[in-house]
C-alpha cells in the first residue's frame, strides 16, 4: 500500500502564512477600532451602562488576543513546516545523488 504524500507547490505554505500575516493586520485594525468605538461610548455612560461598555471592552480584548494568538500559531506552524519540508527534500535528494554515484561504477550486463 502506498505512503500517503502531501504534495504542495514552490512557497505554497511561505503564501499562506503570508495571508494569514495579512489577515492578522486587517483583524488588528478593526478591532482597534472597535476598541476606540466601545471606549467612547463608555465615556457617555455613567453608573451599569458605563460598566457594562468596560465588561464589554475587557471581554473582547480577552477574545481578540486569543485570536492572534491562534493566527501568529498558525502563521509560524506554516513556516515551520515549510522548513522541515524543504530540509526533507533536500535531505532525500542528496541521499539519492549519493546512492546514484554509487551505482554508477555498476556496469550493466
Amino acid at each position: 500500500m502506498a505512503t500517503p504524500e502531501m504534495k504542495a507547490g514552490d512557497r505554497t505554505l511561505s503564501r499562506a502564512a503570508s495571508m494569514v500575516t495579512t489577515a492578522k493586520a486587517d483583524f488588528d485594525k478593526l478591532s482597534a477600532t472597535l476598541s476606540d468605538n466601545i471606549l467612547a461610548q463608555q465615556g457617555k455612560w455613567q453608573g451599569q451602562g458605563g460598566k457594562a461598555f468596560f465588561n464589554l471592552h475587557q471581554a473582547w480584548t480577552e477574545k481578540q488576543n486569543k485570536i492572534v494568538q491562534a493566527l501568529n500559531e498558525f502563521e509560524n506552524s506554516l513556516t515551520t513546516t515549510e522548513r522541515d519540508n524543504i530540509n526533507t527534500d533536500q535531505q532525500q535528494s542528496d541521499y539519492m545523488a549519493k546512492n546514484h554515484s554509487r551505482l554508477d561504477g555498476v556496469k550493466q550486463y
